[in-house]
């Protein structure tokens, strides 16, 4: 029994470190290869991404591929054959890592949001566009065209305060709304008030310790999913869950 426990709540505890690509529950159309796919956008937190990685590396096979089926990636389908992914970023760079080091090749479960592969280029920009399938713009937050995106999920640059926003959100400083793009807008309000000098476990405790602060001010209130007060842990502590996390930096 002692062992049965043990393992429920290993397994507990590796899910809990990881959150869904905003698809969960859904049932993927097929697995596909990740090395080929086209990001939706240039950045995601690096951060983010390997505390993800640890948190599946953690996990037993099948409990990845259940995590996994629970939570697919979600991809359009472009002209010249090519797929683009639109939701499910830094889950896949964490596949992609985790190919890399040999625990497990980069596939994941796709759903296919569209197949707009009889477009001609600039229609199917104009409609990813136009649905919020795509996100234009660096991690200086300048705006970029659709020919900046990187062709591979190894060409993502690194935004940390994209990693510092989702670590925001998962202390309850911050509603989960289902709306595109919450975090790259928690992202640019915290870029100037919040430096991260680095991806290490200490910089973000004391950035998270100064995010929390901030969260709750009139300044943020126009942000989404803004919370005028919280209630959770202080201002001065960080969450068990986030502690386990960073500490894999």
């Amino acid at each position: 029994m002692n062992l049965l426990k043990t393992i429920i709540l290993s397994a507990m505890w590796a899910t809990a470190f990881l959150t869904g690509t905003g698809l969960a529950g859904t049932t993927p159309t097929e697995w596909i290869s990740l090395s080929d796919i086209r990001p939706g956008q240039m950045t995601i937190g690096i951060a983010e991404a390997r505390i993800r990685a640890a948190g599946l590396e953690s996990m037993t096979d099948a409990e990845r591929r259940q995590y996994l089926e629970e939570h697919p990636i979600s991809i359009a389908r472009g002209p010249k054959g090519h797929v683009h992914l639109v939701d499910g970023h830094h889950l896949s760079y964490a596949l992609i890592e985790l190919e890399s080091r040999g625990v497990m090749a980069a596939k994941a479960p796709a759903k296919t949001l569209g197949d707009l592969s009889e477009s001609t280029e600039s229609e199917f920009w104009e409609a990813m566009q136009k649905r919020n399938w795509v996100y234009l713009a660096d991690e200086h937050d300048a705006p970029i065209k659709p020919r900046d995106l990187p062709q591979r999920l190894k060409g993502l640059r690194d935004d940390r305060q994209r990693s510092l926003a989702w670590l925001l959100r998962e202390e309850g400083c911050y509603k989960d709304l289902d709306r595109p793009f919450q975090e790259f807008a928690w992202a640019k309000f915290l870029r100037t008030l919040v430096p991260v000098p680095d991806n290490r476990a200490e910089s973000f405790r004391s950035a998270l310790l100064a995010a929390k602060k901030l969260a709750h001010e009139p300044t943020a209130s126009g942000l989404p999913g803004y919370k005028k007060t919280h209630n959770q842990q202080g201002h001065g502590e960080i969450s068990a869950k986030n502690e386990r996390r960073i500490s894999t930096l």
